[in-house]
């Protein structure tokens, strides 16, 4: 993992780790409420499974994993519908969080993990893995490491759920501004913005090296949907893919 993200990822989940995954203006500076900050988790799950349920996909409840934790807003609802969680996350400061909100929780096991694939996990023993607003905060190429380890690490007749923006949104000012500037310009206005602690990178990754990472690691695509995570200026989706 490059070291800008990390150090990135390491001030905000030391600063203001419930904002930093959930970045609603109103609650910047330490105002999220937990019991609400958590309910949100289990909405987006209990969605995501009727999803499956309504695709006619079928899985093991045995093993989720969780990729980019956080503070295991999403952990804590996987909990409820499978046997054991793995949260992964790049930021140490997030996961001592998460750990000190879900100690009592025995299922849930939280992992860091810096490097650049998920060696830490072996081939072939998760039934389910999910990820939301993670991957689009990495460059392409780190993106699709983690999306070919994805396709490693879940079973056979396992499910990959993963968000991530397409492309800029060039019907929006803030498309533009993203496409003409870059992350490294626009990392000088959100310091001023948010401090020094509140930086993080959005990346684009095109679908069709998505579908070609899915291709290559044996999983069929059963939906493509348009889930706008992202933000003003993007185009996102989330991808549905099953291992053979």
């Amino acid at each position: 993992m490059n070291d800008r993200y990390q150090e990135q990822w390491e001030r905000l989940g030391a600063h203001d780790p419930y904002w930093a995954v959930l970045t609603d203006p109103r609650k910047k500076g330490g105002r999220w409420d937990k019991e609400e900050f958590f309910a949100t988790g289990r909405e987006e799950i209990e969605q995501l499974l009727k999803n499956l349920a309504d695709l006619g996909v079928k899985y093991h409840a045995g093993t989720a994993l969780d990729f980019g934790c956080g503070v295991g807003r999403l952990c804590r609802a996987l909990s409820d519908h499978f046997t054991r969680v793995i949260g992964v996350d790049i930021s140490q400061a997030m996961l001592d969080e998460a750990r000190a909100a879900h100690r009592d929780i025995a299922n849930i096991e939280f992992v860091y993990n810096i490097a650049a694939d998920l060696g830490c996990i072996p081939s072939a023993t998760i039934d389910l893995v999910y990820s939301n607003i993670v991957l689009q905060h990495m460059p392409p190429a780190q993106q699709l490491s983690y999306i070919n380890e994805f396709a490693r690490i879940v079973r056979p007749g396992g499910v990959v759920v993963f968000q991530t923006p397409d492309r800029y949104d060039l019907h929006t000012l803030n498309g533009w501004i993203h496409l003409l500037a870059g992350n490294r310009i626009l990392n000088i206005a959100r310091r001023v913005i948010h401090g020094k602690n509140g930086v993080m990178e959005v990346h684009p990754l095109a679908q069709r090296d998505i579908l070609a990472a899915l291709a290559a690691g044996g999983m069929a695509v059963r939906e493509i949907e348009q889930y706008e995570t992202t933000g003003r200026g993007f185009r996102s989706y989330r991808y549905y893919a099953m291992k053979r």
